[in-house]
Parts: structure tokens; sequence; C-alpha cells
């Protein structure tokens, strides 16, 4: 059955790769529309983080304008995956612009190992695309799923531009060998994990648990945490922005250290996240590990 499914999805890429642009960006934007009219569950999700973090303050129309975008960009990251197949580097670098490269270049010269860390906010795929193509390859953790042939797609898709794709199971010893040869690496920290895998920080103003790999790894090889991302623009032009890097604190206390770094991480992508606020993913559940009621409260007054 997966592999009909397999099929039948390479032949819609292949149909929408030769649609003209506007048709094609026509139909994913139908997409995501459909989603906001029938996903409540969703909408009901994105509402009570806004209001946990806004402390109930965000006004209707301003709560339907992120539900809206939210699904217009979960949309557009399926979309940039399909057109970035295609994309010349040309037509990439008049699409993006970036600022502050030179803090990456200037790491780069001086040979001190780099972390990159995001979120999921604004167009990821093309945040990928463009550093792996024009700043230096990333190894780049990914999330695996039960669908073989999909993840092979996806796979070959990002590690076109450049990319070298790491699934989550057995992550971090990669990852210590990719910092070993001096390689960058980049982590997504900004989703729930329990308290075994995390370390618990303010973001966004609120308690969760926020992976310490990126901490770990940059306390063990003395390495630069540097914020990035990508900010949607008009007209599907982007701006990528390099973040000041957040140095290694490194002393007698290990537990410390992880804890403190966890959260100038956590400061970094909350400002992010503040400073435009419909780009981030908020249909996430990312506060569940200590505000689980807020999601069930709003299933149950569905």
């Amino acid at each position: 059955m997966k592999s009909i499914i397999y099929q039948i999805f390479l032949l819609i890429v292949f149909i929408l790769r030769k649609m003209p642009k506007f048709l094609r960006r026509g139909f994913f934007r139908l997409i995501a529309k459909s989603a906001y009219l029938f996903a409540s569950n969703t909408n009901n999700i994105i509402k009570a983080n806004l209001d946990l973090v806004f402390d109930g303050k965000i006004k209707e129309d301003e709560l339907q304008q992120i539900q809206k975008y939210s699904y217009f960009n979960m949309i557009l990251w399926v979309q940039s995956l399909i057109e970035n197949l295609d994309v010349s580097d040309e037509e990439l670098k008049k699409t993006v612009k970036i600022e502050n490269e030179e803090i990456l270049t200037n790491l780069k010269k001086e040979k001190k190992p780099i972390i990159l860390i995001s979120a999921h906010f604004g167009n990821m795929e093309m945040l990928s695309c463009y550093l792996n193509k024009f700043i230096t390859p990333i190894y780049q953790v990914a999330r695996e799923s039960n669908f073989n042939e999909m993840d092979k797609f996806i796979v070959e898709a990002r590690e076109k531009s450049g990319a070298k794709i790491i699934f989550r199971s057995g992550a971090v010893k990669k990852l210590v060998k990719a910092m070993m040869k001096k390689e960058v690496v980049s982590l997504i920290i900004d989703q729930n994990i329990n308290s075994k895998d995390g370390t618990e920080v303010n973001f966004l103003g609120k308690k969760a648990y926020q992976t310490s790999t990126a901490a770990l790894l940059a306390r063990k090889f003395e390495a630069n945490v540097v914020p990035v991302a990508i900010y949607n623009k008009d007209n599907y032009n982007y701006t990528i922005k390099i973040y000041n890097p957040i140095e290694p604190i490194k002393t007698d206390s290990e537990e410390d250290d992880i804890k403190k770094a966890s959260q100038l991480h956590a400061n970094a992508i909350s400002d992010i996240i503040l400073s435009d606020k419909k780009q981030w993913f908020w249909p996430h559940k990312r506060f569940k590990s200590h505000y689980r009621e807020i999601y069930e409260k709003n299933i149950n007054n569905k």
C-alpha cells in the first residue's frame, strides 16, 4: 500500500514541477486556506499557545491571522522543498537576501567550531537551501518517519543543496564525529522534549524543556552557537538573519554550564519569534510538559 501511495506522490510532484509557477503556488495557497477551515483541533492548539504566551491578550482578528498564516507557512515548506529541486543559483540569490553573513564567514576563517540553532520559523527549507549552497555545508538533524520511501525523497531533496542529513536515532554520535572534523552542525531547538532528554528553560516567558544537545556540544568542543532565522517577505522573497554568536560556557560545573547555555539559546530563539510572531510554528504543543491542561481545555471546549 505504501508503495502505491509513494508512486502517486511522485506523480503529483512531477505534475507540480511542470506547472507554471503561478498555478503551483495558487494550488498550495488553496490547500492552506482549506486547512484553516477544516483543522479545528489545530486551530485550538494555536489559540492555546498564544493565550498562554500572551496571557490571553491576543485579539480575535490577530488570532485568525496567525492561524491562517500557520497553514500557509507549513504548506510553504512543502512547496519550497519541491521548487528547490529545480531552482537555479541565480534565482535563489535573487529570492533570498542575507544579513550579517560575515559572522559565519569570519568564524570559519578562524576555524572555530560552529553550531547553528534555529526554530520552526519562516521558510526553513529556503534557509537550509541557501546556507548549504552559498555559505557552508551543514549537518542537519531530521525526524525519521515510518515511511522509508518518503524519508528517502526528502533526504535526497535536501542533500541536493549540499546538506548532510542525520536522523535523530543515533544523532548525537554522528554530530560528535562531525564536530571533530570541524563541520558545521545545525539544530532546531524549539520543540517540546521530555525532562530526561532536555533542560528546563524559560521560553517565551513560560517554563519548558529544551534539548540540551547544542549546549553539550558547545561545551565539549568550545563551539560558538550562532542563532539563525529566515523571515518570509512579500511575493515569496526572504531575508536570512545571522545573529551574534553565543560563546561556550565551561567551568567546573557541567550541570550549571548546560543550564546557563541552554537558557541563552532559549532567549535567542524567543527574541526571534517575538520579532514576528506569526512566522513561528504555533500548531505544535510546545508547552505540554508544564501546561498540558491548556490543550485539554481547548479540546473540551471545542
